[in-house]
């Protein structure tokens, strides 16, 4: 478990990252369909188009178009993605620790259910109200992708 300061100091984290990130860069679901997005093979491309532009002299291009543009594009586009790569790692270690604190939490819930199960079969007082109640919700849960350790009932 997390403490109250570990917590706010991880969201205050997050929050002073999402502030650095430049404003006006947040698109809408249209412009993020819309916007083409780089991957290796447009990357190569437009690395090497910069790097042609170096070759071509001044009366190729006209004035209008600046090279250093498509420069600092590419700069800001791969401190972007080395930025998303540590994130995606942070994400996987936040989705690690969240899925070992589900499975701890469910197995022990697990346990104490058959604990009282049993309680409410060898008529322990209160057992058997608590155990209608769980056994209504564990029946209902659906598949957790495992199978439950659950105590067979005696016939």
């Amino acid at each position: 478990m997390l403490d109250a300061a570990t917590i706010q100091t991880m969201t205050d984290s997050i929050k002073a990252f999402i502030d650095l990130l430049p404003p006006g860069t947040s698109l809408t679901d249209e412009q993020r369909s819309r916007y083409t997005s780089i991957n290796v093979a447009n990357k190569v491309f437009a690395e090497d188009v910069l790097s042609e532009t170096a070759t071509l002299g001044p009366d190729i291009m006209p004035a209008y178009v600046k090279p250093q543009v498509l420069e600092n594009d590419l700069v800001y586009f791969k401190q972007l993605d080395d930025l998303e790569n540590q994130l995606n790692n942070a994400q996987q270690l936040l989705q690690d620790a969240k899925r070992v604190a589900g499975h701890e939490a469910y197995s022990l819930a697990t346990t104490i259910y058959n604990i009282i199960k049993m309680a409410s079969e060898v008529g322990i007082p209160n057992a058997k109200a608590a155990y209608t109640k769980l056994k209504e919700r564990f029946d209902a849960q659906g598949s957790t992708g495992r199978t439950p350790t659950v105590v067979p009932e005696e016939e």
